[in-house]
């Protein structure tokens, strides 16, 4: 029987080992992103067959996993994830399967799952010159807002360290004021994830920006790079009252950070509406599709 294990920070090493196996371009796989939505996804793991095997629960919905990591033959791994979600009454789910892994499922176990897209998680990627030069038409909007932010305040960038977290937690804590986060189940998993994020900066090893206007933080984010050419926006965060400065804080944290990748992913728009509308105007060079796999009857 399989026997499922909470994920706690001293796992960092362990899943970067597996995950540098593979090097996927999706932003599901990077230990931060497991680390700070464990306790809302109820993410869990198993080491089977040498294969890192996640385990995960949103609410009351149907548990799943994503794409078994490792090297080497696949099939008796999903074998026995089939045999342990059967014993669990449940149908074998796998999430965010890219091409690339369907292909691999498929040629490993054909005809076994009915594969089904699932555009809210898509993941979106841009090249990283687009956001740090903003250059030509289709960013003439996001220069505009930028212009604005300048003409108006006067501000300095940093980045993100130790001594700065409280500062942004604090930001955080007054973004939620704003946007009722205790109104919002999910605004306030979003807010918890963050603060244990940034309580855990040190040793998850992201990278981070802030913003400050008259000593104060208005602006903050963090990613960090997990592919050879890729890096990944993990939040993004920033005062709404202050015209412009999510624009800035992106360009700058890009600019600062990440002028010597050639791509950037900012993760999936979950299909919220204007998530997707914001994501959408970055003009993204490719989004990066993501399917579920469910086990036939």
């Amino acid at each position: 029987m399989i026997q499922l294990s909470d994920i706690t920070i001293d796992n960092k090493e362990l899943f970067d080992k597996y995950f540098s196996m593979k090097q996927y371009e999706i932003s599901d796989f990077t230990f931060t992103n497991l680390f700070m939505w464990r306790n809302s996804y109820n993410i869990k793991y198993a080491i089977i067959n040498d294969f890192l095997c996640i385990f995960a629960q949103y609410k009351n919905n149907n548990p799943f996993t994503l794409m078994p990591v490792g090297t080497g033959d696949i099939t008796p791994v999903i074998e026995e994830l089939i045999t342990y979600f059967d014993s669990q009454g449940n149908k074998l789910i796998i999430k965010s399967l890219t091409n690339d892994m369907i292909s691999e499922i498929e040629s490993r176990l054909p005809g076994k799952f009915i594969f089904k897209p699932e555009r809210s998680l898509y993941d979106y990627v841009y090249l990283s010159e687009d956001l740090i030069y903003l250059e030509g038409k289709k960013f003439h909007a996001k220069r505009n807002h930028i212009n604005k932010f300048l003409s108006t305040y006067d501000y300095t960038y940093h980045p993100l360290t130790a001594e700065l977290v409280d500062e942004c937690i604090a930001a955080e804590e007054e973004w939620c004021q704003k946007r009722n986060c205790d109104e919002s189940e999910g605004l306030e998993q979003e807010k918890a994830a963050i603060i244990d994020a940034l309580n855990h900066f040190e040793r998850l090893k992201f990278k981070g920006g802030i913003i400050k206007v008259n000593n104060k933080v208005v602006a903050f984010t963090f990613g960090e790079q997990f592919a050879k050419d890729m890096a990944v926006i993990h939040v993004e965060k920033a005062d709404p009252d202050i015209q412009g400065s999510y624009a800035m804080i992106n360009q700058k944290f890009c600019e600062k950070e990440w002028s010597n990748v050639k791509y950037i992913n900012r993760e999936e728009d979950m299909g919220i509406e204007g998530l997707r509308k914001a994501k959408l105007s970055y003009r993204p060079v490719r989004m990066i599709e993501k399917s579920i796999a469910v086990l036939k009857e």
